[in-house]
């Protein structure tokens, strides 16, 4: 399942995901299950893979079966219902450098006239707007407004693993995603323990727009608000975040103490 973080590269591996032999992908991508206003934790996991089997209807014999919604990872009682309906379950987590991220989710609700303000204003009005509680709705603040927040990775990564085994997590960076395509692919088949020898041909989904030449000033600025997450970033992952992240093996499972976890810096 790959849990976030919006605006990381989600629906690129979704699609690369969806082309393996032994691998389903729900179709749209997003289920959008466990953080739906009807969401019940008195479901049986029997009743979740009732509500999950019209996003798979178009699947054949797969043995693997995925989905990837993105605001999982940012919403913090999603993780206890997700072991609660599978202990098991392998999560996947895109980061990506968290300016260009808030700055991208910006644009995007822009574009889907949600999001009216400048982006300097925006990131002001942030906190403010986010205290809220409608979280339920589609265009809650929480989902639609939070574009700094998001990039707090560390924090969402913690609260993962207070439900997961690091070693059930495999955090991947999108750049490498892009730029490492065939590697980045192979470490993320042989973490859900499918053929990693099947090649996936590279594709761009969409454009990377970093848009931090268009606001260099806020860019800098939030870049400076990113100081603190930087430190815990280091000492959730060990000091992995200072230094770049050794190419992955083509096979093999994550190591026995904590995943493969580059910087998103």
């Amino acid at each position: 399942m790959i849990v976030g973080a919006q605006k990381c590269g989600t629906t690129a591996l979704a699609r690369f995901l969806a082309q393996h032999p032994a691998i389903a992908m729900a179709a749209p991508k997003e289920a959008h299950l466990f953080d739906a206003p009807d969401y019940s934790p008195a479901w049986t996991p029997a009743e979740i893979d009732a509500r999950y089997a019209p996003f798979f209807a178009h699947a054949g014999g797969q043995p693997l079966r995925g989905e990837a919604t993105p605001i999982y990872l940012f919403l913090p009682g999603i993780a206890r219902e997700l072991r609660r309906y599978n202990p098991d379950l392998k999560l996947i987590v895109l980061v990506r450098d968290p300016v260009e991220r808030a700055i991208s989710h910006y644009y995007m609700e822009r574009n889907r006239e949600r999001e009216r303000r400048p982006l300097w204003l925006a990131l002001l009005g942030e906190p403010f707007r986010l205290r809220r509680r409608d979280r339920a709705r589609r265009d809650a603040a929480l989902r639609v407004h939070s574009y700094r927040r998001r990039g707090l990775y560390s924090l969402q990564l913690r609260n993962l693993y207070r439900s997961f085994d690091p070693r059930r997590v495999l955090v991947v960076r999108a750049e490498d995603l892009l730029r490492r395509h065939d590697a980045v692919l192979r470490r993320v088949f042989a973490f859900l323990g499918v053929d990693d020898g099947v090649r996936i041909a590279p594709e761009i989904v969409y454009p990377t727009d970093r848009g931090g030449r268009r606001h260099r000033l806020a860019s800098w600025l939030l870049r400076l608000s990113y100081l603190a997450e930087r430190r815990r970033w280091q000492a959730l992952r060990g000091g992995a975040a200072t230094t770049p992240a050794p190419d992955p093996p083509a096979t093999g499972t994550p190591g026995p103490s904590r995943p493969w976890s580059p910087s998103p810096w």
